[in-house]
This record gives structure tokens, sequence and C-alpha cells, in this order.
């Protein structure tokens, strides 16, 4: 999405840890938005764009700090799936699995799957195969017109057997685009609604 003429970009990075079996527990990293949003002043921000870029310091799959394609680490594992989930949110839910699209106050969500399969399942063969996929639920799609904010923003990072990474200290980088507006009581209204609707 194109910058508006009215709109602000803001950028932040948070660290997360891997654990030694490649898992993430659920963390949150708070974006401040507390210099264009406030209720007793009606300043809200209509959220149009977030995101999300994994970043690695790990040397081991490279040194330019970009996400392995495949997270796992082949041969560990006959068959194998890892995941990682990213998702922006002002709700701070306690498991990673309860998020979604339907989910109240969520803005946008990132999925990347890793799957190994290192013996034909039929033949027993060692084949080699493997597949990396993602899916991207932007803030465009599930809320065109922007997402009204009146708090600070949540990044929510979970992660499953990321084996490759195991015990790094990983990165992401977040950037946002948002139009600062006056929020008015159908505004109001509008975002307790949402919140409410599961």
């Amino acid at each position: 999405m194109a910058k508006g003429s009215n709109d602000v970009i803001l950028r932040d990075r948070l660290q997360f840890d891997i654990k030694t079996d490649g898992d993430i527990d659920l963390v949150y990293g708070r974006i401040d938005l507390s210099d264009y949003v406030s209720i007793v002043e009606n300043k809200g921000l209509a959220i149009k764009e977030i995101r999300f870029q994994p970043r690695t310091s790990a040397t081991r799959v490279g040194t330019t700090g970009s996400w392995p394609q495949w997270m796992l680490d082949f041969g560990t594992l006959a068959n194998a799936t890892s995941e990682l989930k990213m998702f922006a949110t002002t709700t701070a839910y306690e498991n990673a699995f309860d998020v979604g699209i339907g989910s109240p106050n969520v803005l946008c969500i990132y999925e990347r799957q890793t799957t190994q399969c290192l013996a034909d399942p039929v033949t027993g063969a060692d084949t080699q195969q493997g597949l990396t996929e993602w899916n991207w639920w932007g803030t465009p799609d599930l809320h065109p017109e922007g997402y009204d904010v009146v708090t600070d923003l949540l990044i929510g990072v979970s992660g499953f057997a990321i084996t490759r990474l195991a015990d790094a200290t990983c990165e992401l980088d977040v950037m946002i685009i948002a139009e600062p507006k006056k929020i008015t009581q159908k505004d109001m209204t509008q975002m307790l609604t949402q919140a409410q609707d599961l």
C-alpha cells in the first residue's frame, strides 16, 4: 500500500528467543502508539498496513540476517513440520492457537510452515523432500478501510520445532502505515462491537 499524504510510517524491532527444542513460547512485543492515540483527546490511528520481517543473526544459516527458507534441521527427524506464527492485535491472547482471522481485535496474521519428508512413506527410500509454505492475511484484506486503534498495539510471535534456529535469539522487524484520525462516538461503538464479535 502506498503512503497517503496524511499517513505516518512507524517502525520497530522486537526480539524473541527460540528454545533448544526449536519452540517459541507465545511472546508479545508492544508498539508504543502514545504519541498518536488518546481516548481523552479523541485521537486514534486507522492502521492501514502492517508488514513483518523475521530476521536472525544465527550464522549457521548465513550472514545476511535473512530468515531461512527451511526452518527444520534436515536429517534430525524422518518426517517433521515446523511452524512460525506472527500477528498484530490489541488483545493479548493466552495461546497462539486461539488466534485466527475471525478472532476479535486481530489486525493481521502471518504463518510460515516447513514440512520435510526424508523417507518415502511406501518404499522407505531416502527422498529428501521438503516444502515451505506461508500464508498472509494482511490488514487491507481484513480491514480495507483501516483498523481504528486507541491503544498500543501488541505483536505476537509463536513457533514450533524451528530446529534450524534452536537456542537462538531472533528479531522481528515491524513496519506500520497508519493515518491519524479523530475518534468519534460511532467509531468507539464500532470498536467495542468488533471486540465482541465472537
